[in-house]
């Protein structure tokens, strides 16, 4: 941890790979998934822009890291379930995620409203209300803002999971909450599209991601060793092979290949690549490395702590900046690097004006820190 604060040095780092892998996917989609063909293996052309779109996967990165960082901040406070305490809890991530949410989704309908649309006062209260997920048709104030009403979701429940998992065993809640998660993406891929778009991005098949950060917390707290494979750059690359498994298995290429048994690849996509992302978040928390290291340079705590706020206001510069350049330029590889790094000198200072006004007051406050 840095001196003086709760906040742990490599899980900055880790949510600024994650708020920038988030940008430069929307980047990449909006500039027409320009490809990079390096070669064929049995006729499936290697793009190497797709091989890198492991780190488009970065909300799923955050939901690994704020379980992690949830339970390792509650499990210090509270081990039972007090209602005076848990409505404590709830206002604090109340006061934690709102100020800048509600003022990215304020922002957003107010630019829609100005652009001619009529005034979206509905999705605005959805939003304000976190139930833009539940409600068909209210999403529709910016893409990315659908993954704060999961978050909130989570912290709702993470009072009850805590404390039945002391009253009936950690290992034993965490398991059936995991397994009734993956059973709930069974049901849900088994159902129509229609369904799949309304469950996708609710708790229940995203639980697990959770999950599996609060695991890796639990043997952090416990003060757990780390396994030989797992330890040093080696496991780095070892959690990193594991998540990249994950994201094959949302590919269609596979999807198609495995035929009937495809919908098994969609239900265990985010499983294993959420598996993979905990794996590495254990590595860098516990053993030194080399990408540890890299993850607590100056430049990646920054953005790190600056990668809430990224997040919320980077959709729609992305789309203006990367739109505006493939109608002048083209659907190219440098069209697209072009747009990514004119968006980042663009949201950089965003995010910083951001982070200090909506974000840093709550920290000096609750003195907290270690918030997602």
């Amino acid at each position: 941890m840095e001196k003086g604060s709760n906040r742990i040095a490599p899980v900055d780092g880790l949510r600024a790979l994650a708020v920038l892998g988030v940008i430069w996917a929307h980047v990449w989609s909006f500039c027409g998934n320009p490809s990079l063909v390096v070669g064929r293996f049995r006729g499936v052309p290697l793009d190497l822009q797709r091989v890198v779109s492991l780190i488009g996967t970065g909300v799923d990165l955050f939901f690994v890291i704020s379980g992690f960082c949830m339970y390792f901040m509650y499990i210090r406070r509270q081990t039972t379930l007090d209602w005076g305490n848990y409505a404590v809890f709830i206002k604090r991530r109340w006061l934690r995620l709102s100020p800048g949410f509600y003022m990215a989704a304020l922002v957003c309908a107010a630019g829609l409203w100005l652009s001619g649309r009529p005034f979206p006062s509905k999705d605005l209260f959805a939003h304000g209300t976190f139930t833009h997920t539940i409600f068909p048709g209210t999403g529709q104030l910016a893409a990315p803002l659908w993954s704060l009403a999961t978050e909130w979701h989570f912290y709702l429940l993470l009072p009850f999971l805590i404390w039945a998992s002391v009253r009936w065993g950690f290992g034993r809640v965490l398991v059936v909450l995991m397994i009734a998660s993956v059973g709930f993406r069974l049901w849900m891929y088994q159902h129509a599209e229609s369904a799949v778009a309304l469950w996708k991005s609710q708790l229940p098949p995203r639980l697990i991601e959770f999950c599996w950060g609060i695991w890796i917390a639990r043997w952090v707290v416990q003060e757990r060793p780390l396994p030989r494979v797992l330890q040093g750059r080696q496991g780095f690359l070892v959690g990193l092979l594991v998540a990249y498994a994950g994201r094959l298995l949302m590919t269609t290429e596979i999807i198609r290949w495995a035929g009937r048994a495809g919908v098994l690849s969609q239900v265990m996509a985010e499983p294993v690549l959420t598996l993979g992302y905990g794996l590495m978040l254990w590595n860098v928390v516990v053993s030194p490395s080399s990408f540890a290291n890299a993850l607590s340079w100056p430049a990646s705590q920054a953005i790190g702590r600056w990668s809430y706020s990224l997040y919320l206001w980077h959709w729609w510069p992305c789309w203006f900046i990367s739109r505006t350049l493939t109608h002048h330029l083209g659907s190219s590889l440098s069209t697209q690097y072009l747009a990514f790094f004119l968006l980042l000198a663009v949201l950089l200072p965003v995010g910083w004006l951001s982070y200090k006004w909506l974000e840093a007051p709550y920290f000096r406050k609750s003195q907290t820190g270690s918030s997602t």
